[in-house]
């Protein structure tokens, strides 16, 4: 070797201490170890490297940390001949893997290139995918576990007894347990049971991050996550377990080894329930740190998404028992800070589902690679391959929001997954109440259709009555009442409330062509509705005329709210911008603006028009004063706060939102005094009744519920509409309420028996809100068709 290649090889710096130099007279610097790893360096050096590496022991220590990430791979193969090895080893996904899977993933993967790829370039990330994932399945199907912790069985059939569970068999294992199906003989229902790995009982550490893991899973309480019954010990004390709801169905990772990409509803949906998942466990102070498709399971019948395997959670501002340099994740969904082995924050899981969302679009996962350390590379490094040119049919919005998701910095994704959740939901929302599921003939225009066969027969009889043909015209006669009678019946078809109480048709109509409309409301003459659009702008139309007395914009992004004050003298707006602002009807200006912690959704105004109260996206409840820009007072409830109301007398605040529950406050120090439990989903609407003795909400269960305002008692409750209800009103002069929903209809109830009054139809798509003013006789409703209707209350 030439003495200039010798020197280029001497780096003191780079050479361990108490490092043997080999013969050659120097060590490589770790950048020309990183260099022959990655394959990057000139076939001359290649060849020099490798002779040196053949006599340095020093050097081959060195370049297997750095290419495996400090797993010490070589003590691992070195201990084979063991015949147990550790349970927490890598050797038993790696056996698993080699015996089974990895052929067939890599030919399989291999021999397809991936649709929309150019040349088959996608090919080898495929087949990368594919071994990495058969890794993942070999580490989670069951060997030959120990079951000695098990009593013996009263019955044959079963393994064993686990206190009063009859274990029945094994399900999974994974890191750190084995999970067992078992019939619970006190409930008389079929439970699963996670066991601690017997390998790891005498692991203190193990069994405290054990105990841990089940504390924190018990702590979430939601429809999108697993439910936790009771965490145990074994007779002896020696295993702790949990046991844990049985959820029958299929987890993701199954359903995309079939089906491989996904149509976009369910796309939406899954994303939308497992962001809701993550929200409440975030909202407990936990981070699941393992999302992928095998730890999101499809509830069947309805495919309902339920979060599982929280055993890598962990509570966000404790993480004492996790190991210097040790890595929580699956390799393929894992975020660029846990790659890096630092500290995983809720938006790391955002970052690990924004994957998942990807893989659903795609077909494929947005990072892959041969090995975990080259995945983890190029998670860190590499962007991911624009989502729009492996699938062109996926929506631009979506891209945009896996894109934001899959940001290298945290600070540079969507924030939380209550944020997320709300965006898909209301994307979820448009696909929901598409062409293909709102009846393209409203209820009117059928009535009307029937009206036009009637006129036709009765034309048709006439003219044969003129040329005194009377059977003929009898026989149209006949016809014309059966068609008539064939149109009222698709109408009750599509409809299941079918004609009852139908209401008049609009009196006016007024159409915003810029997007959804989020809100309505009347001045008190009732001469002017404000209607709050999804564009940002809020219109004032001149109610006579049914023309626009002025249009400004109120906020950057959605408003969601717009309200007259009790005297008309100032209007209200809430807006996606995080802002609350007054303003003045006749100025283009507002006077005073507010500013929330994060998007306010929720809003309203006191009966002495000098106190606001505002909910926002992250649970923030505020209360305003005209005279002073900081809040009088604040309080935090769990989740998206979706609607506010405050009672008659203005002492009573009610609250509800994301997390299925409405609450009741004292109006001025924002003390909480009695939650309202019963809806199975978000709380969408809220109204007091005009003495205030009375609360109406409705949400995502479809029901209408009165409650009590002072003992909190559900007083009655009925099926409103066929889905979804957005919003409720009660009438400031009879004991009526409105509701209206995503079945496209408004409608009138009896606020005392819940019988049906009147249903209104006109509207194209889903109803967001529904407003009645002053004297109760006209009722407003504003629709994601983008347009509002004012309806005569008869």
């Amino acid at each position: 070797m030439s003495d200039a290649h010798t020197s280029e090889f001497q780096s003191s710096d780079d050479q361990p201490a108490g490092a043997a130099t080999s013969d050659r007279g120097g060590c490589p610097p770790t950048e020309e170890l990183r260099g022959l790893i990655r394959g990057s360096l000139p076939a001359e050096r290649q060849d020099e490297c490798t002779r040196h590496l053949d006599g340095c022991q020093c050097c081959q220590a060195k370049i297997e940390d750095l290419a495996t990430g400090g797993t010490n791979f070589s003590r691992v193969v070195s201990r084979l001949d063991e015949a147990e090895p550790l349970a927490t080893s890598a050797y038993w996904p790696a056996i698993r893997a080699l015996d089974s899977d990895t052929p067939a993933g890599r030919s399989g993967a291999a021999s397809t290139p991936a649709s929309g790829s150019p040349g088959g370039m996608a090919a080898p990330a495929a087949a990368a995918s594919a071994v990495a994932k058969s890794a993942e399945r070999a580490a989670a199907r069951p060997r030959d576990v120990p079951l000695s912790f098990l009593q013996p069985a009263g019955d044959d059939a079963y393994l064993g007894r686990l206190a009063h569970f009859d274990v029945m068999r094994v399900i999974g294992r994974g890191g750190m347990g084995i999970v067992l199906e078992a019939f619970d003989s006190r409930l008389r229902r079929h439970v699963a049971i996670k066991v601690l790995d017997p390998a790891l009982a005498g692991d203190d550490v193990a069994r405290q991050r054990f105990c841990r893991e089940a504390r924190a899973a018990a702590a979430v309480t939601h429809e999108n996550v697993v439910a936790v019954h009771q965490v145990e010990k074994s007779v002896d004390d020696s295993l702790p377990y949990m046991v844990m709801q049985l959820v029958p169905g299929e987890t993701l990772e199954q359903r995309l080894e079939r089906e491989k990409s996904l149509p976009l509803r369910e796309i939406v949906r899954i994303g939308m329930q497992a962001a809701q998942g993550l929200a409440a466990a975030h909202a407990q102070g936990l981070i699941h740190r393992d999302i992928k498709p095998g730890n999101i399971i499809l509830e069947s019948p309805q495919d309902r998404v339920k979060l599982t395997d929280f055993g890598l959670a962990r509570v966000a501002d404790d993480v004492r028992l996790t190991h210097t340099g040790f890595v929580a994740g699956t390799p393929l969904y894992m975020s660029p800070e846990q790659s890096l082995g630092g500290e995983a924050d809720p938006r790391s899981d955002l970052f690990s589902l924004g994957a998942v969302l990807y893989e659903m679009c795609a077909g494929e996962p947005p990072f892959g690679g041969d090995s975990a350390p080259l995945i983890m590379k190029r998670i860190v490094d590499t962007r991911h391959r624009p989502l729009r040119e492996l699938n062109p049919r996926v929506p631009e919005w979506l891209a945009e929001t896996i894109d934001r998701l899959l940001a290298k910095k945290p600070a540079d994704r969507i924030q939380t997954a209550a944020h997320l959740a709300e965006l898909l939901e209301f994307q979820w929302a448009l696909l929901k109440t598409s062409s293909e599921d709102v009846p393209t003939i409203c209820q009117i225009e059928a009535r009307r259709e029937a009206r036009r066969n009637r006129l036709i027969a009765l034309g048709v009889a006439a003219g044969f009555l003129t040329l005194g043909l009377i059977g003929g015209a009898l026989l149209a006669g006949k016809r014309g009442g059966s068609d008539a009678a064939e149109a009222e019946h698709a109408a009750a078809a599509a409809d299941p409330f079918g004609d009852r109480g139908a209401g008049s048709e609009a009196i006016a109509v007024l159409s915003a062509n810029a997007g959804a409309v989020w809100s309505v409301s009347f001045d008190p003459p009732s001469q002017t509705v404000a209607m709050a659009v999804e564009d940002g702008s809020v219109r004032l139309w001149d109610l006579a005329s049914k023309s626009v007395k002025s249009t400004f914009t109120a906020h950057r992004g959605v408003v969601w709210s717009s309200q007259y004050s009790h005297s008309g003298e100032l209007l209200a707006t809430a807006g996606d911008d995080d802002l609350l602002k007054l303003w003045r009807p006749s100025q283009a200006d507002p006077i005073r603006s507010f500013r929330h912690p994060s998007a306010v959704r929720g809003l309203a105004i006191a009966k002495d028009d000098r106190t606001l109260f505002t909910g926002d996206r992250e649970g923030n409840l505020r209360v305003w004063s005209l005279d002073s820009t900081e809040p009088l007072a604040q309080a935090q409830q769990p989740g998206v706060i979706y609607a506010l109301a405050v009672s008659p007398d203005n002492a009573t605040l009610a609250t509800a939102g994301s997390d299925k529950i409405v609450r009741l406050w004292n109006a001025q120090t924002l003390s909480q005094r009695l939650p309202l439990e019963g809806h199975a989903g978000p709380v969408y609407g809220l109204s007091f009744s005009r003495d205030g003795s009375r609360l109406a909400s409705v949400g995502w269960d479809k029901t209408v519920r009165i409650w009590d305002a002072g003992s909190g008692q559900l007083v009655r409750s009925w099926e409103g509409h066929s889905g979804d209800i957005w919003s409720v009103a009660y009438s400031p002069r009879r004991d009526q309420l409105a509701t209206g929903g995503t079945d496209g209809a408004a409608r009138l109830w009896d606020a005392n028996t819940g019988a049906l009054l009147a249903t209104y139809r006109g509207h194209k798509s889903a109803i967001h809100i529904v407003a009645f003013d002053q004297t109760g006789s006209l009722l407003a409703s504003g629709s994601r068709d983008g347009s509002a209707r004012v309806w005569k209350v008869e």
